[in-house]
């Protein structure tokens, strides 16, 4: 008996508790809660610039109270941007002759109270401000990206460009979903958007 009160003692710590707490709050909260958001692109742009088509556009509606509460408290909102481009044919299914998929990630330093912007596409230096509503105008915005050199197009041919966003929640210790479990609610994605061009 002693040596089963022992055993009961050592597995009821702190760090089981949490994830009890855990898993009865997703037991609790219904599945429909989690549905993704829909948010929007804007001031969309595509223009043919040096022999290359680029694209620019910016995601609005992506940041809530909750999800900017979330960032200041440290946690990474991470956007994707997805470009592809496809050659319309009538008696079979569009040729797909393009397909981008961009990142940019925004985090926030508590020690030195500023923002930081991840943009491989952009550059390898991180972009870095004090400004919260600068950091974030630049983690949701493409500004005049090169999508495909306009040697892929053909004269006279009829082409499709389709734009989309997306944010994934971020991923955390199993220890800390408790302290941030609204996280669940800030997924979101944008419609296609879809333009047709002649060349």
């Amino acid at each position: 008996m002693e040596y089963i009160k022992f055993l009961s003692r050592r597995l009821i710590t702190p760090l089981n508790l949490i994830c009890c707490t855990i898993l009865l709050i997703q037991a609790i909260i219904p599945p429909p809660v989690m549905a993704r958001r829909r948010c929007s692109l804007e001031n969309i742009a595509i223009t043919k610039i040096e022999g290359d088509l680029r694209a620019s556009f910016k995601v609005t509606g992506a940041f809530t109270d909750k999800m900017s509460d979330a960032v200041l408290k440290g946690v990474p909102a991470s956007f994707s941007f997805f470009i592809s481009v496809y050659r319309k044919r009538d008696a079979w299914f569009d040729e797909n002759i393009a397909d981008i998929k961009l990142s940019a990630t925004l985090k926030y330093n508590s020690i030195k109270q500023d923002f930081t912007v991840l943009r491989p596409w952009k550059t390898d230096k991180p972009f870095t401000t004090t400004s919260f509503d600068e950091a974030k105008k630049m983690a949701s915005t493409i500004s005049d990206i090169k999508v495909l050199s306009l040697n892929n197009f053909e004269q006279g041919e009829e082409y499709e460009i389709k734009i989309k966003a997306e944010m994934n929640k971020a991923t955390l210790p199993l220890y800390l979903h408790y302290v941030f479990f609204f996280i669940s609610y800030w997924d979101f994605e944008t419609d296609w958007y879809s333009f047709d061009m002649i060349y």
